[in-house]
């Protein structure tokens, strides 16, 4: 298998280390742009609330637009040339950023454009190193592989977010943005290093049959109760986290008039959500049972909702606060992410898990643009504080798909369900 040597320790696998070293560095740097480019639209351009909204939309469409023709594509070519293409690619478009801000070029225009950009380049990125994955390690080292990048990402929430608030201030936001766009180059850099014989996925039936296998994948999810009723609570729920985050900005720093800085700390404390969510997944299910976990997961991602709005009081009042609404709303949607993962993966046959992992990928994400746009809309039309009650109320309707479902009862994976997903197709 690929380019390892069975049975060596996988941090002994110079292949394995330079993907994860790529990927660990443009992990650190996005964290920076994910301040620096909202804040650059807001300190310096001025940018409305519903253009906060269309910034973020932008951003998120490419994966709605072109997951799945992305999916298939990746699996027709070689992987290395494709991760070159998008971190060199990200790298020169942030880089614009500083320099027709130094030429004082910058407009909200483009940053949409590159938004955009970035986010179709980045959606290639990530199916294609997910993808290249297995060519690079042994199957009995793929869950150390997957962990070993799952606590890179959560050390880039957890830590990023402060130096990037601690960066902005100290350089401004589009000065920032060359951090991202250096760590890019550098991911670039190892991303090249890496030798082997790759060679392209997929195969001519394959290619010819791409629109039927879509169709596939499709069917088996809207078929299946159990998928249906989680595809439509996470495309509901989505809807409103959308809002809430095209506007969290311009609440912590138009309404709250929270700096950089402390707008830093609150994402990084809040982001410790992340290893709390993945520490506490399986034994929540272990206490609860699958179905009430998942019930209960997404029920205290509401109470986290509902502390941002609430949030009044001196600097450090309002911090705190704004700390522990993020801490509650990301520690249960971990675990609400992986419990909804295993279960979408132990009722799904082999063959199709590709297909159906796409499909409910699109169709959980594809209403998160459509929610920031509304978050934009109605923070201008009713108030940024308003609008983040309304998340709420819109958070709630997402329950009923999950109480009044097969899920509600479930009590462990159901993996005998495999061979009646099958009979979906």
């Amino acid at each position: 298998m690929g380019f390892s040597r069975k049975g060596m320790s996988l941090w002994l696998q110079s292949n394995f280390l330079k993907l994860w070293t790529g990927r660990t560095i443009s992990l650190f740097g996005s964290a920076i742009t994910t301040l620096a480019l909202p804040l650059t639209a807001i300190t310096m351009l001025h940018a409305t609330a519903f253009q906060m909204g269309l910034l973020l939309a932008l951003g998120q469409m490419p994966q709605l637009l072109f997951g799945f023709v992305v999916g298939a594509w990746v699996d027709r070519l070689r992987r290395r040339p494709l991760l070159l293409v998008a971190d060199l690619g990200r790298a020169l478009l942030l880089g614009l950023i500083p320099l027709l801000s130094l030429l004082h070029l910058l407009g909200i225009e483009v940053l949409y454009l590159v938004s955009f950009s970035t986010g179709l380049l980045t959606v290639i990125f990530t199916i294609a190193s997910t993808s290249l994955l297995p060519s690079l390690v042994e199957r009995e080292h793929m869950v150390e592989a997957n962990t070993a990048l799952q606590v890179s990402q959560s050390a880039a929430q957890i830590v990023g977010p402060n130096l990037a608030g601690i960066l902005i201030q100290l350089v401004t936001a589009p000065v920032a943005v060359i951090g991202d766009s250096l760590s890019f180059f550098l991911s670039a850099l190892f991303i090249w290093r890496i030798r082997g014989g790759e060679t392209a996925g997929g195969s001519p039936p394959s290619r010819q049959n791409l629109w039927v296998e879509i169709g596939v994948g499709l069917r088996s999810v809207v078929g299946n109760p159990i998928l249906r009723a989680l595809a439509t609570a996470n495309g509901v729920a989505n809807i409103f986290w959308g809002a809430q985050l095209s506007i969290l900005l311009v609440y912590m720093s138009g309404v709250l008039k929270i700096n950089s800085v402390w707008i830093g700390i609150i994402y990084a404390c809040g982001n410790v959500g992340f290893l709390a969510g993945t520490l506490l997944a399986k034994r929540m299910m272990q206490r609860c049972g699958l179905g009430l976990s998942l019930i209960g997961a997404s029920l205290l991602s509401i109470i986290g909702a509902l502390l941002v709005p609430l949030a009044h009081g001196s600097l450090l009042e309002v911090a705190f606060l704004l700390a522990s609404a993020q801490f509650l709303t990301v520690c249960p949607l971990i675990i609400y992410h992986i419990h909804e993962v295993s279960l979408r993966q132990a009722i799904t046959p082999n063959y199709l898990q590709g297909r159906v992992n796409a499909t409910m990928q699109v169709m959980s994400w594809a209403t998160t643009p459509l929610g920031a746009l509304l978050g934009g809309w109605l923070g201008e039309s009713i108030g940024v504080r308003s609008t983040l009650f309304v998340v709420v109320i819109g958070l709630l309707l997402a329950q009923p798909w999950l109480w009044f479902s097969p899920v509600r009862t479930l009590h462990a994976l159901p993996i005998e369900e495999s061979s009646k997903a099958a009979t979906l197709v």
